[in-house]
């Protein structure tokens, strides 16, 4: 078992990556002589559920544990705070939405309740099979598992066990867990 889920969380056959955490998302060498490399269109998803500690998150709960409403990310009011979503593109500060921008134990919110300045949501968590099978990507697509191997522009991508046409370092033994 161990090894069969090692092998879904890799660089396994053709399928489109993030190895590197490339900003422009999930990536692959392609068949093409003339193209080394091509992004993939994977759809960004609104997931339902968080794995690990929620910081990859990008659902639209806005309301915390008890029910609190959450204040949005880029008002100081009735809290002021330093996470400006301008100043964190890369937490998905959105709106009034629960997330965990700074490694908490699960996804949080600033409070519109005066008396209370933050608070835990209350996010499900997603089961490894959600995980594994996820047709979208969220953030970087660094979690992306689905089976795209079709680039944006119609190449076939290449094995990542393969070194051709395009030879490269980002193989599953140098690779393990992306």
């Amino acid at each position: 078992i161990l090894w069969s889920l090692h092998e879904q969380t890799g660089l396994e056959e053709n399928y489109c990556r993030n190895p590197d955490g490339d900003e422009k998302g999930p990536w692959c060498y392609t068949t093409d002589p003339d193209t080394r490399f091509d992004y993939c269109n994977i759809p960004e998803c609104e997931v339902d559920c968080m794995h690990c500690n929620g910081e990859n998150y990008r659902g639209v709960v806005a309301t915390t544990a008890s029910g609190l409403e959450c204040q949005r990310w880029d008002s100081q009011q009735p809290h002021s705070h330093g996470y400006l979503p301008e100043n964190f593109p890369e937490k998905h500060l959105k709106e009034n939405y629960c997330r965990n921008p700074d490694g908490e134990l699960r996804p949080w919110c600033f409070t519109t309740s005066p008396d209370k300045r933050w608070e835990y949501c209350d996010i499900p968590r997603c089961s490894e099979s959600d995980f594994q099978t996820s047709s979208s990507q969220s953030g970087r697509g660094e979690d992306y598992r689905g089976t795209i191997a079709v680039t944006e522009s119609g190449n076939t991508c290449q094995h990542w066990s393969s070194q051709s046409p395009h030879s490269h370092s980002r193989t599953p033994e140098n690779y393990p867990c992306r």
